[in-house]
C-alpha cells in the first residue's frame, strides 16, 4: 500500500494532468477533431491510443467519433485523481493576487 504522501503526490501529479488536457481541448487554439492533435504534442499518444482501442480509423474519423476520443481522454485523466482505495480526494484552491 502507498503511503499517504505517495498518493497525495500521485493525485496532485494526476490533476494538474487533468487540468493541463482541459485547457488543451477547451482553449482558445484547441483542436476542432482529436487527429489534429500535432504528433509532438504531449497529448497526441493518449488520443490515438484510446482511438486505435475504441477501432476507429485515426485520418479520417466523424467529428462525432473525434468527440468521444476527447471525451474518454478526459475520463481517463480523471479517474486517474484517485490514486488508492484507502483514501478520497479533497481538493482545496486557494488564490494568489496576480
Amino acid at each position: 500500500m502507498a503511503t499517504k504522501k505517495e498518493v497525495l503526490e500521485q493525485s496532485q501529479k494526476a490533476i494538474g494532468n487533468f487540468f493541463q488536457l482541459s485547457k488543451f481541448l477547451f482553449g482558445e487554439e484547441a483542436p476542432y477533431d482529436v487527429n489534429e492533435i500535432p504528433e509532438d504534442s504531449p497529448h497526441y499518444e493518449s488520443a490515438k491510443a484510446i482511438s486505435d482501442e475504441m477501432g476507429l480509423d485515426w485520418k479520417n474519423m466523424s467529428h462525432d467519433d473525434s468527440n468521444r476520443v476527447m471525451l474518454n481522454m478526459l475520463a481517463d485523466a480523471f479517474d486517474a485523481i484517485k490514486q488508492d482505495e484507502h483514501y478520497d480526494v479533497v481538493l482545496t484552491i486557494s488564490f494568489k493576487k496576480v
